[in-house]
This record gives structure tokens, C-alpha cells and sequence, in this order.
């Protein structure tokens, strides 16, 4: 399988039956985040059939994972505590990652799937963390690389997504923290975690 593969961008082809994930989606994003939707659809059903993951969980996810990323931020915390998951302690200074913490509970208010394990793999997926399920891996890897994305390097994560995918998704992991920490941020608490549970024999150079 050529990573070209992972570049594309048109002729993406849909299963009818999700129709009304996808006209309920386009409610609620915009049209940027509507197409990296799609590319991580797309991506997701790519590493699901390489590695054995559930088709169906992984298309649902990689349409609905950003479901909640157009609120504003105030909206998010209110939704959250309307849902009565409140935002953690260790979230309050990282509003970046709330979508994923809204977007966990939207999949059963706002798509009427009740599945824990497809609802933790999109809370943490843009921060990892510990004990990761392998459909939650793969989210971490297609939300990354997917067609839209367009950064330095991506070209080989897409190739390395293609080969193996713990090196892939501790790759990204690595690649992520040090993104954070080049402009000076701090690292949200399950990132450091998932870096000290799955880099273990690098951790001392983070």
C-alpha cells in the first residue's frame, strides 16, 4: 500500500448508512473541520483493515471525534456541565483539548451511541494516555495524518502509520510534546503520562 493513499482528498466514498452521522456532523462544524472529518474517516478505515480494527467504530469515529470543535469555549464548559461531566482540574488550563472532552459525551447526546470505549478513544485523542485501546490508537494516528493535514513531516508519519503502528503512535506522541514545549506551553497531565507509559526507555530526555 502506497502512503499516497493517505494523501488523497477526493473520491471518498461513503456507506449510506452513515448519512445521518454525517448531515447531523455538518450541523455543528464548519466546512475546514467537515473535510478533516472526512480525512480521518477516510484514514481510519485505511489503519482499521492494516491492523484489525473495528470498521464500523473507526468510520463513526473519525466522522464525529471533532464533533464539538466549533463551540466557543464558554459554550463547551457550559454543554459539559449541563451533561454533568464537568471539566477536570487538570483540564481548566488546556482549553485546547475541551472539544474532545465534549465531543466524548456529544457521541451519545448528539449521535445516540452509547459505546465507552469509542468515547474514551475521542476524549483523549489529542493528548493520548494510558492503557489506549487500539481503536483509540488509531484515532491518535488518523486525526494526525490524515489527507488534510499539511505540516513538515507528516509524509513520514503517513509512511510510518503504513509500517508500524506503536512506532507510528509514539512517534506522533513525541512529535506532539515537543510541538507543545517548543512554544513554551505546558503538557497537559495525560500526555505526560502516556510519554512515561509507552517511551519508557526515553522518558529521561523528556
Amino acid at each position: 500500500m502506497k502512503t499516497t493513499v493517505l494523501r488523497q482528498t477526493t473520491g471518498i466514498l461513503i456507506n449510506p448508512s452513515l448519512a445521518p452521522f454525517i448531515k447531523r456532523l455538518e450541523t455543528l462544524v464548519d466546512r475546514e473541520r467537515f473535510l478533516h472529518s472526512l480525512g480521518t474517516y477516510h484514514t481510519m478505515l485505511i489503519l482499521c483493515q492494516r491492523y484489525g480494527g473495528d470498521l464500523s467504530e473507526g468510520a463513526l469515529l473519525g466522522l464525529i471525534h471533532d464533533c464539538g470543535r466549533c463551540q466557543e469555549y464558554s459554550q463547551m464548559r457550559e454543554m459539559l456541565e449541563k451533561f454533568q461531566h464537568p471539566l477536570g482540574e487538570e483540564d481548566l488550563c488546556h482549553p485546547k483539548i475541551w472539544h474532545a472532552r465534549l465531543g466524548a459525551v456529544m457521541l451519545e447526546t448528539s449521535f445516540g451511541i452509547r459505546n465507552a470505549e469509542m468515547a474514551e478513544a475521542i476524549r483523549v485523542h489529542p493528548t493520548g494516555s494510558t492503557g489506549m485501546s487500539l481503536i483509540g490508537k488509531i484515532l491518535f494516528i488518523a486525526d494526525y495524518i490524515e489527507p488534510t493535514r499539511n505540516y513538515e513531516g507528516v509524509d513520514r508519519f503517513r509512511t510510518l502509520a503504513l509500517s508500524d503502528l506503536e512506532d507510528a503512535f509514539r512517534a506522533i506522541l513525541k512529535n506532539k510534546i515537543d510541538h507543545v514545549r517548543s512554544k513554551g506551553k505546558s503538557l497537559h497531565s495525560d500526555s505526560l503520562k502516556a510519554l512515561k507509559y509507552y517511551v519508557k526507555e526515553e522518558e529521561e530526555d523528556y
